[in-house]
């Protein structure tokens, strides 16, 4: 539910002002509005340093019981595990610059400078150390005076021995400061002071949870500062004055909240400039709808709250694009196994979980409505088959073409003579059919299902639509005549195609009705539309009209419930096909990962395209959007 908001105006006694700011932080239901024009207050340096550790702390797994006793202030342990993280960033730099070295001199051998000054002063020679690329070495005459060492990777390492120093074309001399020796020594203590710093890091990052109450401390404490920074004082140190939005819902609280206290509540007029903020207040399922909305953008407060629509039509989408029994029996499974941990996770976590088992149930339901079952191929007379609503649909079908003798029936009697006799629906799908290699195809049956689960596609869409047409009708009285539209396309195209709907095979409508009522409804619909925009809204009806285009566009966007369901079915049963030719080990194999595969892909394009039906089509016809959510001065808890 979107509540409607109401604009304040909050004065009174300056000795009361902690007092109340105080109070509006406990009770949470006030956004106040600056009126001071002061600059605005920064994070405090603590809280940006506790934030510092924090990001340090989740880099690795916690065990809060083993969390350091001391110090119990979170700033001073925060500091504690910066440092430590900064002492450890910079052996890690030593580490690599000595590895470097050690690869970098380590073909000369372990020798000190020492021995190396005393050999030169003896000898009266220059002893030089050099290296080049080992392909440029080959192709070069050295010189009698340089003395090949060894190759490491693509280099060739040489010593001259000279008078005087020299250089050599394409060579690099190699200074060495440290012996070999030396410089493992000490890699090997920064290796020690590593580990050592890994462990600390690792026992003070278990301290997590104070650090994140230390910050929701700061933080509720800053907030409180920034409110208080806001008032305005009009007449010195004796008054303050702010601003401040209030729910319908919370206004006999605010005043209940000021009762006792030396301060006033003005209602004051919302201004033109003024970006009121949009209040949800959702319990249950509507929460869960809630969380939804927001991955999209937050609704206007002229809007209608969409939550529990987009809650409801997510998972019946959801449900039609897995399109597996199956399949939302492990959703379910899941969604239980995390419900059960649960218990320990934070609010919107455990909402989540919900969701999962909303969704699971859904799939599940629609999975035995449509005999899906992990791609098993079921036979028509399996009862898990015969009694679903998709078999029950496709029969009634069956049935009306056999009463009708109609183009389908001699279609099909011209393949399948046995048809002829069949004595119901049943017998016609079963009897429509071919063996081959053992395995019977079922031409009739499959072609019936697909065409009865594109054609639900579309009744949802019309549905889904309508529903937001209608919502926001009020405000555009074109909308009613586009609803009109479409239930008239759906009664008359189909005299176009030559088809018949389910609405005709279950005697809900004849054939000559439909086309009669639908012939009216679709040219009804736009006339209506156009001099309902043309009487609401002048000039604009002209470009009313064009929406025919859109709303047509947007009913057959959901067909892509049936093609995603489709894939995902024919996936699932080429898996299957693929695992019982591999003997039970190796086929085992092949269709579990095979349906992980499929489960993957089925999630991504049902939570994409599920949502996307609701973002775009349905949000197109009753949805303004660019809101801002309400954010009241609260206390803001740990998660």
């Amino acid at each position: 539910m979107i509540v409607k908001m109401h604009k304040y105006l909050i004065y009174g006694a300056k000795e009361e002002m902690s007092r109340f700011f105080e109070l509006s932080q406990r009770a949470g239901f006030l956004e106040f509005i600056g009126v001071a024009h002061k600059k605005s207050l920064e994070l405090p340096d603590e809280a940006k340093t506790i934030l510092a550790a924090i990001r340090i702390a989740r880099r690795h797994e916690i065990h809060p019981l083993e969390a350091p006793k001391a110090p119990a202030d979170p700033v001073e342990l925060a500091k504690i595990l910066i440092d430590y993280q900064s002492q450890y960033e910079q052996l890690l730099e030593e580490k690599r610059v000595l590895s470097t070295e050690i690869a970098r001199i380590a073909p000369f051998g372990d020798f000190h400078r020492d021995d190396l000054e005393e050999i030169e002063q003896n000898a009266k020679r220059v002893l030089q150390f050099f290296c080049m690329k080992s392909d440029l070495a080959r192709e070069i005459v050295l010189p009698p005076e340089v003395l090949f060492v060894g190759t490491e990777y693509d280099l060739d390492y040489f010593v001259s021995v000279n008078k005087e120093r020299a250089q050599y074309p394409k060579m690099i001399e190699i200074m060495i400061e440290r012996p070999v020796g030396e410089l493992k020594s000490h890699l090997f203590s920064v290796q020690e002071n590593i580990a050592r710093l890994e462990s600390d890091i690792r026992h003070y990052s278990n301290a997590l949870p104070d650090l994140q109450r230390g910050l929701t401390d700061l933080l509720n404490d800053h907030h409180l500062q920034l409110a208080k920074h806001d008032a305005a004082e009009p007449f010195g140190s004796s008054l303050f004055v702010i601003e401040a939005w209030v729910p319908e819902t919370k206004v006999k609280s605010l005043f209940a909240l000021l009762s006792g206290l030396r301060i006033c509540a003005e209602e004051i007029a919302i201004e033109e400039k003024d970006k009121i903020p949009t209040c949800m207040e959702n319990t249950s399922g509507g929460k869960i709808g809630e969380d939804i909305v927001h991955l999209y953008d937050i609704p206007s407060p002229e809007d209608k709250d969409p939550s529990w629509w987009v809650l409801l039509f997510f998972a019946l989408f959801f449900a039609m694009i897995i399109a597996d029994a199956g399949y939302g029996l492990i959703f379910l499974f899941t969604g239980l196994y995390f419900r059960w941990k649960a218990r320990t996770l934070s609010a919107v976590a455990r909402r989540f979980t919900r969701l999962v088992l909303i969704l699971a149930v859904a799939c599940t339901l629609w999975g035995f409505l449509t005999a899906s079952f992990f791609g098993l191929e079921i036979g028509p007379n399996n009862p898990y088959r015969r009694f679903s609503l998709i078999h029950t649909l496709a029969s009634k079908k069956a049935e009306y073409h056999l009463a009708q003798k109609d183009d389908v029936y001699d279609l099909y009697v011209k393949e399948y003579p046995d048809i002829a006799n069949a004595k119901d629906g049943h017998q016609f799908l079963v009897d429509a059919a071919t063996t081959e290699e053992g395995v019977t195809k079922y031409e009739a049956l499959e072609t019936f299902y697909d065409n009865i689960l594109l054609e639900v596609s579309l009744l949802v869409g019309i549905l889904h639509l309508s529903l937001s047409l209608l919502r926001y009708a009020p405000r555009n009285w074109a909308n009613i005549g586009w609803v009109l539209f479409m239930i008239g396309g759906y009664l008359y195209f189909p005299k176009i195609l030559d088809s018949t709907t389910i609405a005709n095979f279950t005697g809900l409508i004849s054939k000559p009705t439909a086309f009669a009522w639908g012939q009216q409804l679709v040219f009804g619909g736009i006339a209506f539309a156009f001099f309902a925009s043309l009487i609401q809204r002048k000039w604009a009806a002209f470009h009313e009209v064009t929406n025919v285009i859109q709303v047509f566009a947007d009913v057959l966007s959901y067909l892509r419930l049936y093609a995603l369901a489709l894939a995902s079915i024919k996936v699932a049963e080429t898996f299957n096909h693929m695992g019982s030719g591999f003997g039970l080990f190796f086929g085992a194999i092949i269709i579990l990962v095979g349906h992980l595969v499929n489960i993957s892909l089925s999630i991504m394009g049902a939570t994409i395209h599920g949502l996307r039906l609701n973002f775009l089509e349905w949000y197109h016809y009753s949805f303004a959007g660019d809101g801002r959510l309400f954010n009241p001065l609260r206390l803001k808890k740990t998660k």
